[in-house]
């Protein structure tokens, strides 16, 4: 078997940042973790239409501040800014404490987003097109947005088959051993009539080189 390491905390401080930004002695720390993750499952079950790239969360004194960022902003902000505060009262009541934030943003590239390209696929195959139609055209979405390398994976019952398998499709390459290559990752479940088909994807769009600073150089001109 092989040893997996996620492809998104594998490269922190490399490609990457983290989704929360805040600090906490020994004593807050779990409870603010576990508020954090309620927050995010909040907003990804109820912005599930308005297709959810990334959710960035930061922690000042007295300030709660949620970062949004989804291909339909006009569904998640409603009619009049109506739907925002309804969620951000439902943060409030997640949180408990502090003054709320809540903005939206526009993903500016959603078929390079491993989310979005999952929740897509998640949505077609709830709604019982084939799964080898919903990977193949996405695959193609991803190339045309200029993607290096895309990998599509789904298990479970596809089309109702009567044993649980896994398939998968790829195109260019994914350099998963690659500190400095850029790969973004996601996971999420579809639930069909026939029972839950996980979907995964990895969607490589180049690598990004360090700069090397004055000290690194030796202070050389």
């Amino acid at each position: 078997m092989g040893q997996k390491t996620h492809p998104i905390g594998f490269r922190l401080k490399q490609t990457t940042t983290w989704s929360a930004v805040w600090f906490a002695n020994r004593r807050n720390y779990g409870n603010q973790l576990v508020r954090d993750i309620r927050v995010r499952r909040y907003l990804e079950r109820e912005l599930r239409s308005a297709q959810v790239s990334r959710v960035e969360i930061k922690r000042y004194v007295g300030r709660f501040i949620v970062n949004v960022y989804c291909v339909r902003v006009g569904i998640a902000v409603g009619r009049g800014g109506s739907r925002r505060e309804e969620l951000r009262r439902g943060i409030a009541r997640i949180v408990g404490e502090g003054e709320i934030h809540l903005d939206f943003y526009e993903e500016p590239n959603p078929d390079l987003s491993a989310a979005v390209v999952v929740n897509n696929i998640c949505a077609q195959l709830e709604k019982r097109i084939n799964f080898r139609r919903a990977l193949k055209q996405q695959l193609r979405r991803c190339e045309q947005a200029g993607a290096k390398g895309v990998k599509l994976m789904v298990a479970g019952r596809l089309n109702g088959a009567e044993m649980s398998r896994t398939e998968w499709y790829k195109r260019g390459r994914i350099p998963l051993h690659t500190l400095r290559a850029k790969i973004d990752y996601a996971a999420d479940v579809a639930r069909t009539t026939y029972g839950s088909i996980g979907v995964k994807a990895w969607i490589y769009t180049g690598d990004v080189v360090p700069e090397r600073s004055e000290h690194e150089d030796g202070g050389k001109e």
